[in-house]
């Protein structure tokens, strides 16, 4: 199969995007991708109604998840292909990060309040709409209460890691994720590994059962590129790649299929779909 232009990581309003499942299914399609992940933060929630957009218009839909894992001191992201979205394990594992974010939320919500930063919950809640809140979310809440003048500006002075109002919150081991996702029939790739560090750090996240990585993602350069490329074939490891889109109303604002991915990318990925996937096809 010829995939054509193909964005294997985008987010939608099920999780921090700004565009809703279906619209962004249209929005790829308008962008000419032939083949779209759909990849929300510890989520499964969009891809039904992704899918039945999908079929609709005739593009391919991998389903898919991020993963949030790693400790406080090194948060890493893994990406799951092809899980079974069903399976009660995962959604059980799912729900249980969310909860850990609402914790979080609540958490970091004190925190700007003790800095002078007051913000209702409930408006949070209403910003995020159908999706589970994060950050992205209170920093659209501190713009609209005036306290900063941008999301990112948000980050900077509050919600980034190290600063007053940030807060950790618990999650996965990369190797415990690892299972989970190869349980429920999944693939887990390390997401945007040029953010984790070095080589060596990078390698020793791979060691704890990853299958692939994404080598091409918006936030990498040419050595990353590079290098990470140079990892993957070492080590026999499936190369993914995608432009992490939230929408064009985010503080993100990369365009869906606007990163130039190699076809057999796409290629290789749907070679290792698992063949219950591919039946339904």
């Amino acid at each position: 199969m010829n995939p054509g232009r193909i964005d294997l990581h985008v987010h939608t309003t099920a999780s921090d995007g700004t565009l809703t499942p279906a619209e962004t299914v249209r929005e790829a399609v308008a962008r000419g991708v032939r083949l779209l992940g759909i990849t929300d933060h510890d989520c499964t929630d969009g891809i039904p109604e992704a899918l039945d957009a999908a079929e609709e218009l005739e593009i391919t839909l991998v389903p898919g998840v991020e993963l949030s894992v790693g400790s406080d001191e090194t948060e890493v992201h893994v990406l799951a292909y092809f899980m079974d979205i069903a399976d009660a394990a995962l959604q059980e594992a799912l729900a249980k990060l969310r909860g850990a974010r609402d914790v979080r939320n609540e958490r970091i919500l004190a925190r700007l309040r003790e800095l002078g930063a007051r913000l209702d919950m409930a408006r949070v809640r209403q910003i995020a709409g159908d999706g589970s809140v994060g950050r992205p979310h209170i920093a659209k809440a501190l713009v609209e209460a005036g306290h900063v003048s941008s999301e990112g500006a948000a980050f900077r002075r509050y919600l980034a890691r190290g600063k007053p109002a940030y807060v950790g919150r618990e999650r996965l081991g990369p190797a415990e994720a690892s299972n989970l996702i190869r349980d429920t029939g999944g693939i887990p790739v390390l997401a945007h590994p040029a953010k984790i560090g070095p080589r060596l750090a990078i390698e020793g996240i791979i060691d704890q059962g990853m299958a692939g990585v994404e080598v091409f993602h918006s936030d990498h350069d040419a050595k990353d590129v590079e290098l990470l490329m140079k990892i993957a074939r070492e080590r026999g490891l499936l190369i993914t790649g995608g432009t992490d889109s939230h929408g064009p109303h985010s503080d993100r604002p990369r365009l869906i299929g606007s990163l130039d991915i190699p076809e057999w990318v796409g290629e290789e990925l749907l070679a290792r779909a698992p063949r219950c996937w591919t039946e339904q096809r």
